[in-house]
């Protein structure tokens, strides 16, 4: 007789036990690494790469910060923050491989930040508009460069 449960309500398990662990790490003030999954953020961010995930405590995000949210309980995103809303209380956020429109995430389901240098934040503000351009281009003419 087989009592383990089926692989799909053990993965959901997981991620559920995951994602409270990770908010209650960040909860506590302690840095957090993670091993980024998914594509959406290359090339900056690689399926694999370990990246260091800080918490916020009260400092808000700022164009080009990479921000930890929950896109529904239990789900955490990476994505970029491309604009900010301080009056209103939101980001804008859209991973670096995407092209449209960004994501708009309340201040208060983002639970922390990637550790950025200064030198990666400013290396993606010059290279944004290029990007942004490039993606448009590519778009005009039926060229995916969304790697799924």
């Amino acid at each position: 007789m087989n009592t383990r449960p089926p692989v799909a309500e053990t993965e959901r398990v997981d991620q559920v036990l995951f994602a409270e662990t990770l908010a209650a790490a960040l909860a506590r003030g302690e840095a957090v690494i993670l091993r980024v999954q998914g594509v959406s953020m290359l090339p900056w961010l690689r399926e694999g790469m370990p990246v260091r995930i800080r918490p916020l405590a009260g400092r808000r995000l700022h164009r080009g910060d990479i921000a930890l949210f929950w896109r529904t309980p239990g789900q955490p995103i990476l994505h970029r923050v491309v604009r900010t809303h301080f009056a209103e209380g939101i980001y804008e956020c859209l991973g670096d491989a995407e092209h449209g429109e960004p994501e708009r995430v309340a201040e208060t389901a983002v639970i922390g930040a990637v550790d950025l240098s200064a030198v990666g934040r400013w290396a993606y503000r010059l290279l944004h508009p290029a990007r942004r351009w490039i993606n448009r281009f590519c778009r005009r003419r039926g060229v995916r460069l969304r790697h799924d």
